[in-house]
């Protein structure tokens, strides 16, 4: 189950509480679920705003999301804002989702020094355990799951003191990293980087093209509904439009060589 670019929809549309219940009912048949984010989650309602995005996260953990990534509009509330949300998230006690990015780039900025900022979210990254990917076991099924965060999201992201690496070739890098040290049957991506009309430009097309082992791609940022997923070789590329207004699914069975195909 797959939902992005949210932007606290809580009061309208679909609605956490609703999809809370659905999740719940779900899993009576359906054990295996996993309910992911990718991104915008935090900003877009006076409670978000309020609670620099902590009253958010709080109701994403009582839900039980199991992976996140961070979007552009998470960082908002500027180092600051974003870190102390993490952090408390930390310490609350909570189950939290497995908050997951493999292109940032430490590297840069610690030669460069980090700034105030940058060492706050690094403390609060490791706070809170903050991974390039994670792997998950799903009855018999070992999922590898990662996340990236995009170009244009990056370009819409003024207060984000962060510097990244090339989506694609981080991805490259974490995906032959999983295939070399890890048993997995799937491998997903979560990215904040979002699909466009002009495929030259379609970011995660573009992905999934140039990273062919991914088997699904859970596209955020451009708020973009997908009826059917997007199709590039064995890659499902999908997303749930915007507000809370809907909820993504997705199942898949394997098939003979070892990749997946959509059920429905």
């Amino acid at each position: 189950l797959y939902t992005n670019d949210g932007h606290c929809g809580i009061e309208d549309n679909l609605g956490y509480t609703k999809l809370a219940q659905y999740k719940e009912d779900l899993q009576q048949d359906t054990p295996y679920i996993a309910l992911v984010d990718a991104g915008d989650a935090i900003q877009g309602s006076p409670i978000g705003k309020l609670s620099t995005g902590e009253a958010i996260t709080n109701i994403m953990n009582e839900i039980g999301y199991d992976f996140a990534i961070l979007g552009n509009h998470e960082f908002d509330y500027r180092s600051k804002g974003l870190a102390k949300m993490l952090e408390t998230a930390a310490e609350s006690g909570d189950t939290v989702p497995e908050l997951l990015v493999c292109n940032i780039n430490w590297d840069a900025m610690e030669q460069q020094g980090l700034s105030e900022g940058q060492q706050q979210i690094r403390d609060a990254f490791t706070e809170y355990g903050t991974k390039d990917y994670v792997m998950v076991q799903k009855g018999d099924v070992r999922v590898a799951l990662l996340g990236v965060f995009g170009k244009d999201a990056l370009a819409c992201a003024p207060t984000c003191e962060l510097q990244f690496t090339d989506p694609v070739e981080a991805v490259k890098k974490t995906v032959a990293e999983i295939k070399k040290n890890e048993d997995a049957d799937m491998i997903i991506c979560l990215s904040h980087s979002g699909t466009s009309e002009d495929e030259s430009k379609s970011e995660d097309e573009i992905l999934a093209k140039k990273v062919p082992d991914l088997d699904v791609i859970i596209s955020g940022h451009t708020h973009t509904k997908l009826e059917e997923p997007i199709v590039h070789g064995d890659t499902y590329i999908v997303s749930a439009g915007e507000y809370g207004k809907y909820l993504g699914s997705l199942s898949l069975e394997q098939k003979d060589d070892g990749r997946w195909s959509m059920k429905e």
